[in-house]
């Protein structure tokens, strides 16, 4: 009884809802965030927004790996931007990206978490490649409650 409690009290304050949680680094001449979904249930949306920073702007195209587990969960609509170009290798997702006409790169995710989940955590790595090798990257968890 303490335990269905204990859900019953967590559900009313908010506890058990969506969350977002944003994750930073910094190398090889980039600035990284990505705010992702951090707690989610199945239905629910899940967007993510990437944020690539470059002080000396960027000279070409901008390629970010995206691990391949998290499309297992979600359900993608779309980017916003588009990438250009869309590849995969073991285990990783490559998009590419036309170079901002500025020094910062803004690219949402418009997804939702994808129907049938009945809870677990993803683990994933999103990172910005410079010569097809990560020059700065992040890891975040996502929990699917059921």
């Amino acid at each position: 009884m303490a335990g269905v409690a204990a859900l019953v009290l967590a559900g009313a304050f908010g506890l058990l809802g969506p969350r977002t949680s944003t994750v930073e680094a910094s190398g090889g001449g980039y600035d990284l965030t990505v705010e992702h979904a951090s707690i989610t249930r199945a239905g629910q949306p899940a967007p993510m927004h990437v944020r690539i920073e470059s002080a000396d702007g960027f000279a070409g195209p901008v390629q970010v790996s995206v691990c391949e587990g998290l499309f297992d969960h979600f359900d993608f609509q779309n980017w916003y931007p588009n990438p250009s170009a869309e590849t995969a290798s073991p285990g990783l997702v490559l998009y590419e990206f036309d170079p901002p006409s500025g020094s910062v790169l803004d690219v949402s995710l418009d997804a939702r978490t994808a129907p049938g989940q009945l809870g677990g955590r993803e683990a994933c790595r999103i990172a910005v490649l410079k010569d097809d090798e990560p020059a700065v990257s992040v890891a975040f968890t996502t929990w699917v409650l059921p």
